[in-house]
């Protein structure tokens, strides 16, 4: 840690780690319980509020945050006026109470490349929030980028496509007729993402959220809609790289995981890597409609793998990974700081809430 910055309140202390100033760091500096830590937070929203603002994230390291109940009263502190009930992502997780979900159940050895979340929504959460219930013994951090960094730094070609056509997204999902959970490509069903079996609702989802509908087969439902690629912050007038193009382009996971064997060096990283480079070759050969998760440019042009290569090199320019610490709690300003998930071995369980 650097030395710690001054701090209006004189029992929490602010630092970094290292050289990032991504996220700032708040550690007690003497004990106490979970009660003062909520306390604090909601009697002094201005203050970690512009540090959230500033930084992009806050992480509250050494405080007795034990469970699920006592992550979701430092939900509560924060006095967001509407916490997360209602998942429209494509990772499957499990709800655990109220408002604190499971982080995404995707293998341990698959990468979950850099996203805001829930980014290709027209009103995607403003807050998110995370808890390191149980940190693992190797990998699993949970990867940082400053998006208003990235906007900054990628290639003006790719930048300038963007801003005259848009991103637009094309999801197909199985129906309650497929009983498998998630396969290596395709995540849920659409009835776990929506939540219902019902078609008028599902119907009434999708037009508050301006998805086009097609079916096909029994139950199976393809999802297009379209976005800007960019977003402004509300509040910090900053505008930052908004998009899922990390996370939907068939390349993408390739160049990630590439990445990540030249960071963590294992025969398993490794072998991941050949696989999914194989596996990836043989759906460009297939085509774009053979791909259940794809991006292109608004007007439909492909994002070319040389141009997915250059975005993943920006981000992992600006990527900071700091391991996880049990009893981690990192809040996130959604509209200026994306996230991903390396790969991990041993016990992990981060769980998540956000907010609306």
């Amino acid at each position: 840690m650097s030395k710690a910055t001054t701090t209006k309140t004189k029992w929490i202390r602010k630092s970094f780690i290292g050289e990032t100033k991504l996220p700032i760091v708040y550690e007690p500096a003497e004990e106490r319980d979970l009660e003062d830590l909520t306390h604090w937070i909601q009697k002094n929203q201005k203050e970690w509020r512009e540090d959230l603002k500033t930084y992009g994230a806050v992480l509250f390291r050494g405080f007795p945050v034990h469970q699920a109940t006592d992550f979701q009263s430092i939900l509560f502190a924060t006095e967001e006026k509407k916490l997360g009930e209602f998942y429209l992502g494509t990772s499957p997780r499990d709800q655990v109470v109220k408002h604190v979900f499971t982080a995404s159940e995707l293998p341990p050895h698959y990468p979950i490349m850099q996203h805001a979340e829930m980014s290709f929504l027209d009103n995607p959460p403003k807050l998110l929030f995370f808890y390191a219930e149980k940190a693992s013994e190797t990998g699993g951090e949970t990867p940082l980028t400053d998006l208003r960094e990235i906007y900054k730094d990628v290639d003006p070609k790719i930048k300038d496509k963007i801003q005259k056509h848009g991103i637009r997204y094309r999801r197909r999902y199985d129906g309650p007729s497929t009983t498998a959970r998630f396969s290596l490509w395709k995540t849920k069903r659409w009835d776990e993402m929506f939540g219902t079996t019902n078609l008028e609702e599902v119907k009434k989802i999708s037009d508050k959220n301006r998805f086009q509908l097609d079916w096909s087969g029994v139950d199976s439902l393809t999802i297009t809609n379209e976005q800007s690629g960019f977003r402004a912050h509300p509040e910090a007038k900053t505008t930052a790289w908004h998009n899922h193009s990390q996370t939907f382009h068939y390349q993408a996971a390739v160049s990630e995981v590439w990445k990540i064997f030249k960071r963590q060096k294992t025969f398993r990283s490794l072998g991941v890597a050949l696989l999914l480079t194989l596996l990836t070759s043989i759906k460009r050969i297939s085509g774009q409609e053979s791909h259940d998760v794809h991006v292109t440019y608004g007007n439909g042009e492909e994002i070319s793998a040389g141009e997915m290569q250059s975005i993943t090199n920006v981000f992992w320019k600006h990527l900071v990974a700091i391991p996880w610490q049990t009893g981690d709690v990192l809040i996130i300003d959604n509209l200026s700081v994306s996230h991903g998930r390396l790969p991990f071995t041993g016990p992990r369980r981060i769980l998540v809430g956000w907010s609306d």
